[in-house]
C-alpha cells in the first residue's frame, strides 16, 4: 500500500526550491518541539528545586515532605493546566526568583524564548513586507545559520537541565525514603 501524506506551506517561501522550503518548515517544527521540551523541563526543574530547598529549610518529617510535595505538585498543575498557562517566558521569569541556575543559562533561555516568539509570531508577518523568505538562498542561510544552531544549542542545554532535574529528583526521593513515603515505580 502506498503511503500518502500532505505537507502544507506557503509557496511564496523559497520560491522555486521545494527542498529548501520543506527543510525550512521541518526545522521550524523541530525547533518548536525542542522549545516545548524546554518549557516542560523548566517547569519540572522549578518544582523539584523548590521542593528540595524548602524541605532542607525545615523539619524533615513525613508530614512536612508530603505537604511540600503536594504544594509543588499543585504548582505544576496550576502553571500547566489552568488558564492562563505559564508560557516559557513566564517560567523563565518565575525560575529567576530563587533558582541556582547560572546567569549564562538564563541568558540562553531568554535568547531561546525571544527567537521562538520571533519565529512563531513575527517572521511570516515580516515577510509580507520584506519578502526576504521568497529567496531560496535566504531561506537556506536562515535555516543553517539561525534555526539549526539555536536548535542544537537548545538540545544540548536541555540535556544539561535534565541532568539538574535528575539530581533534585534523587534528593527528593532520598528525603521521601528517609521519612517512609513510597516512591513511584
Amino acid at each position: 500500500m502506498k503511503e500518502l501524506f500532505t505537507i502544507q506551506f506557503n509557496s511564496d517561501i523559497s520560491k522555486g526550491n521545494d527542498a529548501v522550503r520543506i527543510s525550512f518548515y521541518a526545522n521550524i517544527g523541530f525547533f518548536i518541539e525542542v522549545s516545548q521540551m524546554f518549557e516542560f523541563n523548566l517547569r519540572k526543574l522549578i518544582c523539584y528545586e523548590r521542593s528540595v530547598k524548602e524541605i532542607e529549610q525545615g523539619e524533615i518529617s513525613k508530614e512536612n515532605v508530603e505537604r511540600i510535595c503536594a504544594k509543588y505538585d499543585q504548582y505544576y498543575d496550576d502553571t500547566y493546566l489552568k488558564k492562563p498557562k505559564f508560557t516559557l517566558g513566564k517560567l523563565i521569569s518565575e525560575s529567576k526568583i530563587d533558582s541556582s541556575i547560572t546567569k549564562e543559562f538564563f541568558d540562553f533561555l531568554e535568547e531561546l524564548n525571544d527567537f521562538r516568539v520571533n519565529l512563531v509570531h513575527k517572521i511570516f508577518q515580516n515577510n509580507i513586507v520584506r519578502h526576504n523568505f521568497d529567496s531560496a538562498e535566504f531561506v537556506l542561510e536562515y535555516t543553517n545559520k539561525r534555526i539549526i544552531p539555536i536548535t542544537n544549542k537548545a538540545i544540548e542545554i536541555n540535556q544539561a537541565m535534565i541532568g539538574i532535574i535528575d539530581l533534585y529528583r534523587d534528593d527528593l526521593h532520598d528525603y521521601k525514603s528517609r521519612v517512609g513515603i513510597p516512591l513511584p515505580n
